[in-house]
C-alpha cells in the first residue's frame, strides 16, 4: 500500500521538529532518508508509527487515515518500525524474540511461514536460534531486530539507522540482506547516514534538513557526491 505523508508538523512539547514535511512511498517501494543528525528523520518515523502525535498534517496508508493513530493501530495497518539501536530482551533466545514479533493478530497465524522467510534472509539467525540475544554480535543483533520486525508481516518496514556503529564489512552484509527484504515486496523506509548505501538500496531519496524536505531525488543520477559534501560541510571552494 502507498504511504502518503502530507504537510506533517510534529515535535516534542512546545518544540516543533517537523515543519509541513511531505514524503510518499509507493506500494512495495523503497525510500531512503538522509540528512544531518537532529534534523527530524527519527521524529518522522516516530510520528508515522504513532509514538508522537502530529500537530498538523495527514498520514495515509492505502485507504487508512493513520493521522494520530495509536502505535498498535499502525502495526495492525501493516507498518512496523525498527527503531535506532533496537534493544532485544537479553535473556530471550533468538527464536523467542522472533516469535514475540509475530504477536499482532494478523501476523500470528503466519508465524511459521514468516520464520522461514526470516531465516532465508538471515541464515545466521537460523544458526543462532537457540542462543540468548545478549550473546549476539552487534551485526547479529541488528539482523535479529529486523527479523522481529518482519515477523509482524509488515507491508511497510521502517528502519532507523540499521548500520549504525557496525564495521564496514558487516554494514555491507546487512545492506545486502535488507535488499533481499525489498525483493519480497515489503515497502521500505531506510534512514541512514551512508548515502552510498541508500543509493544502492533505494530508487528514491529525500534529504531532510531542519525538519523539512530540501531535496526529493527521484533519479539516482541526480545526486552527486559533491552535492552531499557541500550540504553537510559547506562549499569547499
Amino acid at each position: 500500500m502507498r504511504l502518503s505523508v502530507e504537510n506533517l508538523s510534529a515535535g516534542y512539547g512546545r518544540i516543533e521538529v517537523l515543519h509541513r514535511l511531505t514524503i510518499e512511498v509507493a506500494e512495495g517501494g523503497a525510500v531512503g532518508l538522509f540528512g544531518p543528525n537532529g534534523h527530524g528523520k527519527t521524529t518522522l518515523l516516530r510520528t508515522i508509527s504513532g509514538l508522537i502525535k502530529p500537530v498538523a498534517g495527514r498520514i495515509r496508508f492505502g485507504e487508512a487515515d493513520l493521522t494520530g493513530a495509536a502505535p498498535n493501530a499502525v502495526v495492525d495497518a501493516g507498518i512496523v518500525h525498527v527503531a535506532q539501536a533496537s534493544v532485544l530482551f537479553p535473556r530471550m533466545t533468538v527464536l523467542e524474540a522472533l516469535t514475540l514479533g509475530a504477536y499482532p493478530r494478523a501476523a500470528w497465524p503466519h508465524r511459521r511461514a514468516s520464520l522461514d522467510k526470516v531465516f532465508a534472509i538471515f541464515p545466521r539467525l537460523a544458526e543462532r536460534r537457540s542462543q540468548a540475544c545478549r550473546t549476539l554480535s552487534g551485526g547479529e543483533r541488528q539482523m535479529a531486530a529486523i527479523g522481529v520486525g518482519l515477523m509482524g508481516c509488515p507491508r511497510l518496514l521502517m528502519l532507523d539507522e540499521p548500520t549504525l556503529g557496525l564495521a564496514p564489512k558487516i554494514r555491507q552484509e546487512l545492506a545486502q540482506r535488507i535488499a533481499l527484504v525489498a525483493e519480497t515486496g515489503v515497502g521500505l523506509i531506510v534512514v541512514d547516514q551512508d548515502v552510498d548505501l541508500l543509493l544502492a538500496l533505494c530508487p528514491r531519496l529525500y534529504l531532510i534538513e531542519k525538519g523539512t524536505v530540501t531535496m526529493d531525488i527521484k533519479d539516482r543520477s541526480e545526486l552527486r557526491h559533491q552535492d552531499v559534501v557541500e550540504r553537510y560541510f559547506g562549499s569547499t571552494v
